[in-house]
């Protein structure tokens, strides 16, 4: 079982570098700027995974946070407060709340067995009761899904693509063969 926690546990940390790969050499404005109709933006799918870092690896766990900016996202009314930063709110702030996140989750899913209990109280009352081992498959989905999101939108600001920095995983062609391939895609599209 503790070679299955590394793996998990590994995955999970690429994924997210992955995330923070994002928003390298990004400005403010472009980690915040809503880039579909349902205002996702990078920045805010980092303070999203923030958040259920700390609610699922700590809470979850029995233990309490202790972060000014968790608590203000958890004392706030508005539903999508996690999903988008207010203009005051410097994205330094947001980087390094993910990263203290990442800090106490990595500390209590090191310290703790993949069979160590955990309770989830917004899951389902027949789910809520779960494990420490199945938290860690639910964030490595999660962080996933949110790590393809915010490939898509760094697309969609700069153009840049790749799963990682160490392993982009894209093909190696050229602006001509990018813009060939998507001509082969929309013809493809088109013609059904």
């Amino acid at each position: 079982m503790d070679d299955l926690k590394d793996h998990l546990s590994t995955y999970l940390n690429h994924t997210r570098e992955a995330m923070l790969w994002k928003v390298e050499g990004l400005s403010d404005r472009e980690m915040t700027r809503p880039m579909v109709g349902s205002g996702t933006n990078i920045l805010g799918l980092i303070q999203h995974l923030a958040s259920v870092e700390y609610g699922y690896f700590v809470e979850c766990l029995g233990f309490t946070v202790d972060d000014e900016r968790y608590d203000a996202l958890m004392a706030d009314p508005e539903a999508s407060a996690d999903m988008w930063v207010p203009g005051d709110v410097p994205c330094s702030e947001i980087l390094a709340f993910y990263r203290r996140a990442i800090d106490a989750a990595n500390h209590n899913i090191a310290a703790l067995p993949l069979d160590a209990p955990a309770t989830i109280p917004w899951w389902k009352p027949e789910k809520r009761d779960t494990t420490l081992g199945r938290l860690l498959l639910h964030m490595n989905v999660e962080t996933a899904r949110h790590a393809g999101h915010a490939d898509i939108l760094r697309e969609l600001i700069d153009g840049s693509t790749g799963m990682r920095q160490e392993n982009t995983n894209i093909p190696p062609y050229d602006p001509a063969g990018w813009t060939q391939l998507h001509e082969n895609i929309l013809r493809a599209s088109e013609s059904r």
